[in-house]
């Protein structure tokens, strides 16, 4: 990832040069790359990109008008895209005139299904609501109308029967079958279901970035995604369609929810309403779906509708009827497994030669059925976090299910994850089901499976603030310091998912040290230990909650941290330098507070701590206190 302060001492080079080459020369490619490098710089120095801005629009403006040749789709595709993530760069107050003019260019481009402009055109307008927000809402009643045209099945259909193809003859590989929620047969062309992707994906961007000033198109939005929603086809595509069509009806439900509050629309029950229908559909399909995949995208779509809902709108008797479905289905999937294991350990039955790719394929299918549990374990954990009352009653029957899975080793990873969601969402009133965790959970700490140890250490982290986990604090001390101070790990892809069980491990110890400091063995250096592993950065966000608490121990001078007589603080500073600017690893919000820790901290005193500092890092804090 490219450096803010490093880029900037280059940019004016770059932009000169870049510029000139886009007034001089008529090549079609080199002005494409042109387009692009500008693109990225933008990117990279945002706000500080505003002394280019005004010599930079005119010129992308002038491509996107005039750039309409059989040729220059790309050309122009790249204006749109660099306008957009200008826009992004310097901000709306800047941008807003010039996004209405993009908006406008972009409404009057009559497009091909393959025309190489739809996709830089969709991300365009995805970035410019991105950075307008609520002031977006004035282009939707001319933007939305032909994205809920491309989310419409039927209009396919009845434009393959007006041309007359024979979908029989020689298109079989062109056209599908689907079956709608009234049962209409409708045939499909193939490429209509990447339309409808890029629709939905189009809808669930503004939902995002608009939330309740979307309200007004809740409705219209959710007609426009309800037929897709009920479909009973099962084929991948169709699948795939109906994953993007539910994550979008969340953010939907989302924004009946915080519309309404900003509203003052006491009593609204859009959102409740909008959720049953989901359920209602989600059910459908975890009962008639045979697909592992499909079934897990189906449980991540509700776990979604559930938490943007918020509390107050599930029943009790609703949530108990849902958790006894969502563990019958994971009761289910256990017992597909156990069979799977069965004919793996006796493949008489596998015709001869093809051993090999069954195996192959029933490991595919247990990696398959162990996705699908998590997925509906986090179903699970959504209504333990917005009904943790409602809850409680089913806390029997999945400590039963805990006790099952957790002593086994191939649903180990999901018992402790449900583990977790009890611990993070019902605190206090988890703890009876802690003699049958816990003790897996200290044991799993060193776990020769690194997703296991990954689980083991975020339970850790969710119970340490607990206060009756002070008990079990200085053991868990010991053993975090154990698995942290002898990990051997590569920075490789082949070590990607023992990283991750790393960093977790630091942030269990992180939050022990904060909150059971008390509890800390004297033969553990937990601060050092932790400081030899900062920053983290495999796992971008336990690592951005990580940063957060450190910036935030280092503004309150934490003396555990800092050290005796500040021995730390060299190392500290340079921990902040990296990750100062670094988007994956640090919250914008954060960066104010890491500039205000420098700019209080004596030069001299920067200066005697150089000498630990890399030079990148050294350039990055220069660049900080002269700003």
């Amino acid at each position: 990832e490219l450096d803010h302060s490093l880029m900037l001492g280059y940019a004016q080079t770059f932009m000169e040069k870049l510029v000139a080459k886009l007034q001089a020369t008529q090549h079609r490619g080199v002005r494409e790359e042109a387009i692009t490098s500008i693109a990225v710089i933008a990117g990279v120095i945002e706000k500080d990109f505003s002394r280019y801005y005004d010599s930079i629009m005119p010129m992308l403006k002038q491509f996107i008008l005039h750039a309409k040749g059989e040729k220059e789709g790309r050309l122009r595709g790249k204006a749109f895209e660099c306008m957009s993530l200008l826009g992004v760069a310097v901000g709306k107050e800047k941008f807003l005139p010039d996004a209405s003019e993009a908006i406008a260019q972009m409404l009057n481009t009559q497009l091909e299904p393959d025309d190489v402009q739809r996709e830089y055109m969709k991300e365009a307008s995805e970035r410019i609501c991105q950075c307008l927000k609520r002031d977006f809402v004035p282009f939707l009643p001319n933007l939305l109308p032909g994205i809920f045209k491309n989310l419409n099945i039927e209009d396919d259909d009845a434009a393959t029967a007006k041309s007359g193809v024979d979908v029989d003859d020689d298109d079989d590989n062109r056209y599908i079958q689907v079956a709608t929620g009234e049962g209409k047969l409708v045939q499909v062309r193939t490429a209509k279901f990447e339309e409808m992707i890029e629709a939905g994906q189009q809808l669930h961007s503004f939902a995002n970035d608009m939330e309740g000033a979307y309200f007004d198109w809740i409705m219209p939005t959710a007609e426009a995604l309800l037929p897709i929603l009920s479909t009973s086809d099962g084929s991948c595509l169709c699948d795939e369609v109906r994953s993007v069509a539910l994550q979008t009806w969340a953010l939907l439900i989302k924004c009946a929810r915080t519309g309404a509050a900003e509203r003052n629309l006491v009593g609204s029950t859009t959102h409740g309403e909008l959720l049953r229908e989901a359920l209602k559909n989600c059910f459908t399909q975890l009962d008639q779906s045979k697909s592992a995949d499909n079934l897990a995208l189906t449980a991540s779509g509700m776990t979604e509708c559930i938490k943007n809902a918020g509390g107050a709108v599930l029943l009790p008797e609703e949530i108990t009827q849902m958790v006894g479905k969502i563990l019958a289905f994971m009761d289910q999937s256990c017992e597909r497994t156990r069979t799977g294991e069965k004919l793996k350990a006796n493949p008489k039955n596998a015709a001869p030669g093809l051993a090999d790719d069954d195996d192959d394929s029933e490991d595919e299918d247990q990696k398959e059925e162990e996705q699908l549990r998590r997925s509906f374990g986090e179903v699970l954990g959504s209504m333990m976090e917005v009904a943790p009352a409602e809850f409680l009653p089913c806390l029997p029957a999945c400590a039963e299910r805990l006790s099952q899975w957790i002593s086994a080793q191939q649903h180990k990873v999901v018992g402790l994850y449900f583990g977790c969601d009890l611990i993070q969402h019902l605190k206090e009133q988890s703890e009876p089901v802690w003699p049958t965790l816990m003790p897996e959970v200290f044991r799993a700490i060193g776990d020769a499976d690194p997703d296991v140890r990954t689980a083991a250490s975020y339970a850790v982290n969710l119970a340490a603030p607990l206060p009756r986990f002070a008990e079990a604090a200085p053991e868990s001390f010991k053993r975090l310091a154990q698995v942290i101070t002898t990990a051997k790990v590569g920075r490789g892809k082949r070590d990607e998912t023992a990283r991750i069980a790393l960093e977790n491990a630091v942030a269990a110890m992180v939050t022990l040290a904060i909150d059971k400091a008390a509890q800390c063995p004297a033969e553990v250096n937990a601060w050092a230990i932790i400081l030899s592993q900062l920053p983290l950065r495999k796992d971008e966000e336990e690592a951005r909650k990580v940063h957060a608490k450190i910036v935030d121990l280092v503004a309150a001078e934490h003396a555990g941290l800092l050290g005796t007589n500040r021995e730390n603080l060299g190392k500290v500073l340079s921990f902040l330098a990296e990750v100062y600017r670094v988007e994956a690893l640090c919250e914008k919000e954060l960066e104010e507070k890491i500039l205000a820790i420098f700019k209080r901290i004596p030069v001299e005193m920067l200066k005697g701590l150089a000498g630990g500092l890399t030079e990148k890092q050294q350039k990055k804090i220069e660049k900080m206190i002269s700003s």
